[in-house]
């Protein structure tokens, strides 16, 4: 009986491992997956982008007039609640606008379409 209780145990260390190597959960890839922001410009001006993390404004990029750009936020700005705002500037302008708090996650896609006076644009986050 002894020699049946080994074996079982053996057969659950050298099996379970391998089970569990194989398996992948569907989180595990979207926790790879980077975060991503779609601008839609309907502005004429061109439009610098911004994000505002722990009080450090870095930016992102540019975005000509009446075109779309996407990003890639970088993993730092994600930091440990991954709250951001973005700030779109139209460039030759005093017009900027500030979004509220968003939370970034890996796999978070944010739209964010600016309209030709920057107060009406519209966000969405998914």
């Amino acid at each position: 009986m002894r020699s049946f209780v080994r074996f079982v145990r053996l057969a659950a260390i050298v099996i379970l491992p391998a089970a569990c190597f194989w398996h992948h959960s569907p989180a595990s890839s979207s926790l790879s997956a980077p975060a991503t922001l779609q601008v839609e410009n309907h502005n004429w001006q061109d439009v610098d982008i911004q994000i505002l993390h722990g009080g450090i404004r870095t930016r992102l990029g540019s975005v000509i007039g009446a075109s779309d750009k996407t990003f890639v936020f970088p993993r730092s700005v994600m930091g440990d609640l991954g709250e951001v705002q973005l700030i779109a500037h139209a460039v030759g302008t005093a017009e900027t606008i500030t979004t509220e708090v968003i939370v970034l996650k890996p796999g978070t896609q944010v739209r964010w379409t600016l309209e030709t006076t920057l107060n009406r644009s519209a966000i969405a986050v998914q």
